[in-house]
């Protein structure tokens, strides 16, 4: 479904991807996991359209999107959740969960994406009516997650999801992931919580200093404690906390 060859992107002259490929197949969960600066983020950004890649190849059931602008990725059906949410904290809920169905691929389909996401999210139901800017943090980023799911994605990315939430929310929210992945809705994760995400994942890819380093099954890499500690830098009292 989605195809990525020898991509580049960086930010001015800082180069920060070097060749990055990536397969992921209709209905996968796919995992993007590394240290602190591999290049992650910028992976899914440079996938997204909200960087221009300097070289390389996005294709998109066979369509080369690459260095397309972000709204046309939308319209495509790659649809990004960022790190942080990128809520409209002073809109309603609900307000905020509609403005996911601004592009024409969406909007014939707005009441029953609404109906699904509120089924998958019953809490967002009930607070429909309130701000989102005064949801809790485990809430906003269920907001954050059925918005994109409004969008009808054919791809849907996820960057960071765990990002600053408590245990007992990252829980619920990687449980709704499962639902997600359970509908056949294809996803892209980059994650720091590496046990949480691998448990999630069909297939992942190590990325280290913008470069594939590895990849295998989510199993395979969970249970792999050289690439935990080479690859992902992670000590034993992180793996414990994880």
């Amino acid at each position: 479904m989605l195809e990525v060859r020898n991509l580049h992107a960086g930010y001015g002259d800082a180069e920060v991807l070097f060749g990055i490929d990536l397969d992921v197949k209709p209905g996968e969960v796919v995992a993007i996991v590394g240290s602190n600066g591999a290049g992650k983020t910028t992976l899914l950004r440079a996938i997204s359209g909200a960087i221009r890649p300097t070289q390389g190849s996005i294709r998109l059931n066979g369509t080369e999107l690459a260095g397309r602008p972000t709204h046309q990725q939308v319209e495509s059906g790659l649809i990004m959740v960022p790190e942080g949410r990128r809520l409209f904290p002073r809109l309603t809920v609900q307000r905020n969960l509609e403005i996911g169905a601004y592009s024409a691929r969406a909007r014939p389909n707005l009441a029953q994406n609404l109906e699904q996401v509120y089924e998958l999210f019953p809490i967002l139901k009930e607070r429909s009516q309130q701000l989102a800017g005064t949801l809790s943090g485990g809430q906003q980023q269920m907001c954050a997650i059925a918005r994109g799911l409004i969008s009808t994605p054919q791809v849907l990315m996820l960057d960071e999801v765990s990002l600053g939430l408590a245990p007992v929310m990252i829980s619920r929210v990687y449980d709704a992931i499962r639902a997600i992945r359970d509908r056949g809705v294809t996803l892209v994760l980059v994650e720091q919580n590496v046990n949480q995400v691998l448990s999630v994942a069909d297939r992942a890819y190590v990325i280290q200093h913008g470069r594939v380093a590895l990849s295998g099954s989510g199993r395979e890499l969970q249970g792999n404690e050289d690439v935990r500690r080479v690859y992902l830098g992670l000590s034993s009292a992180e793996e414990k906390r994880q």
